[in-house]
């Protein structure tokens, strides 16, 4: 993925969300509110 690599494309980021909070991550995925990637972390 070289576009991805050299940074030309950057993916959009909504939100962050610890694991922990899945369920509202989840929840803001379902009721279409979110532009981008949801990012969970571990």
């Amino acid at each position: 993925m070289p576009l991805l690599d050299n940074g030309t494309v950057k993916p959009l980021i909504d939100g962050t969300y610890p694991l922990k909070d899945a369920a509202k991550a989840h929840a803001r995925m379902e009721t279409s509110q979110h532009i981008g990637k949801i990012v969970l972390t571990v």
